[in-house]
């Protein structure tokens, strides 16, 4: 059992960046992601689970566990076989040891590299060496605080696919914090958003991009553009008049989100918006448009935008949703 029961931890009289009352149970084998701004509690949660904080309040119960933040000092010196099985438990036998650095040597892709000396190693297979040091130990809990910011894109990405790779293989629990929101939807089983120390919403990657709870956890999510709406006796009143939606808030008040993909253009369009600039954002047209006081981002354009060119625009049909006010 890896469970956090109502931990509350201050490091100061007005609680910043501590945990407000938070409670979570990690489910075994599967991969979570912790996100949420600068200070909203995601290094102090992986401290508190890995034993290096105390929380003042709370049960905290977790099995052993490694935790991954910068990488530390290590003896440069020696080569990275014998890093390997000085890492492994020691009641196992020696044979064993070597076997299973070879194992994950496979795994990491660094076999050539366990005769040579740590000090030799490029910072990428020096983070491969080190984590397949703390996984030799074959923990119930890994714990990662960012430890690849500093990796250029391509051997982050290697290192995470090898390593979601090997923990799904051998039925591991993670919870890593990132701040690459199309890395923790892609490789995670659930994500937990955290804000001012609270858990703002739990769910699938599925879930948090199509059932956001509120503006914050769908503005997290990656959406931009928030309109106010009011229900009516049929549906609800919008800029564009009168819409209707599968389901929606109980309050006479909500917010209507269009992706910004769910655009398209008409003349009819009661919506004029001034195009601002435009640019190519994962090989897709992007254009910032402004209407009154709100800015519009609008994706997939079929041709060119000028700018200071006035764009009819209306939501696609089923693509707009809304979420609590």
């Amino acid at each position: 059992m890896i469970s956090l029961e109502n931990v509350r931890l201050r490091f100061d009289k007005r609680g910043i960046a501590g945990l407000s009352g938070v409670s979570l149970e990690l489910t075994r084998g599967a991969i979570t992601s912790l996100m949420g701004p600068n200070g909203s509690g995601k290094t102090t949660l992986l401290k508190i689970l890995s034993g290096q904080l105390k929380p003042d309040s709370g049960n905290v119960s977790c099995e052993d566990s490694v935790f991954f933040g910068t990488l530390p000092e290590i003896d440069s010196t020696l080569n990275v076989q014998k890093f390997l099985t000085a890492k492994a438990r020691p009641e196992i036998e020696e044979e064993k040891k070597i076997q299973l650095s070879r194992d994950l040597a496979d795994i990491f892709e660094f076999t050539f590299q366990l005769r040579q000396k740590l000090g030799e190693l490029s910072a990428g297979q020096k983070q491969k060496v080190f984590m397949a040091g703390e996984l030799i130990r074959n923990p119930a809990l890994i714990l990662l605080d960012e430890p690849f910011t500093h990796l250029d894109p391509h051997t982050r990405k290697d290192i995470l696919t090898s390593l979601f790779e090997y923990v799904r293989r051998q039925n591991l629990t993670l919870l890593w914090v990132t701040h690459d929101l199309n890395e923790g939807l892609r490789y995670s089983d659930r994500v937990i958003l955290l804000q001012h120390g609270k858990i703002e919403q739990d769910g699938t990657p599925e879930e948090m991009i199509t059932h956001p709870k509120n503006i914050f956890v769908a503005q997290f999510m990656g959406y931009h553009n928030f309109f106010p709406v009011k229900r009516t006796a049929t549906g609800w009143n919008t800029l564009w008049g009168e819409m209707n939606f599968s389901s929606g808030p109980a309050s006479e008040d909500a917010i209507m989100v269009v992706p910004d993909m769910g655009w398209e253009l008409s003349s009819h369009s009661p919506i004029l918006a001034t195009v601002k600039e435009q640019f190519f954002h994962d090989t897709l047209r992007t254009v910032i448009a402004q209407f009154q006081d709100r800015t519009i981002t609008i994706k997939g354009l079929p041709k060119d935008a000028k700018s200071g060119q006035s764009l009819g625009i209306v939501p696609r049909s089923g693509v707009s949703f809304l979420i609590s006010l």
